[in-house]
């Protein structure tokens, strides 16, 4: 009879072991990339969050200015920062400036509208609607400030009468 010779081809010690070290390398390359990936995905989730809390810290102020029946500017002091009264309703509430940020304050409610904020300031208009001017990150943000209806009617009707010749009596 014929013997069959059989041979298994196999690895030795040191081929064994490069390619552990070439699949480690290539393994800890991949959690590397995993990782960079992971904060880049982390930091623009982070701007994009902080982008939609000024789009809506600017839409509040809008807000608060379109439903104030007036507004008063205050000078605050050293700590305090510029200071600007909201009346609504027979009610009074605070929008302040306080460590580069707008702040509401109703009461005891305080709520942050805008951060970046370097100054904040109320500018009078005779002829056309109050601008209230908020520096925002290096960005000038104008908001218009509607007068109290009862000025405005009264103004109105001075005109109206002043054409129409009547005599105070």
């Amino acid at each position: 009879m014929r013997r069959v010779k059989h041979t298994l081809r196999g690895s030795t010690l040191a081929e064994t072991l490069v390619v552990m070290l070439v699949t480690g390398i290539v393994f800890l390359a991949a959690m590397e990339a995993l990782t960079l990936v992971s904060r880049l995905v982390a930091r623009r989730a982070a701007v994009l969050v902080e982008a939609g809390r000024q789009r809506d810290g600017i839409f509040r102020l809008g807000q608060l200015l379109t439903t104030a029946d007036s507004i008063r500017s205050a000078e605050g002091g050293a700590d305090a920062g510029e200071c600007m009264h909201l009346y609504r309703a027979g009610g009074e509430t605070t929008l302040t400036t306080r460590d580069s940020a707008a702040v509401f304050v109703a009461g005891e409610f305080r709520d942050t509208l805008l951060r970046r904020v370097g100054h904040m300031q109320l500018l009078r208009c005779d002829a056309a609607a109050d601008t209230l001017e908020v520096d925002v990150g290096g960005h000038m943000l104008k908001l218009p400030v509607l007068r109290p209806a009862r000025e405005s009617y009264g103004r109105r009707i001075a005109e109206i009468e002043k054409d129409h010749g009547y005599e105070e009596p």
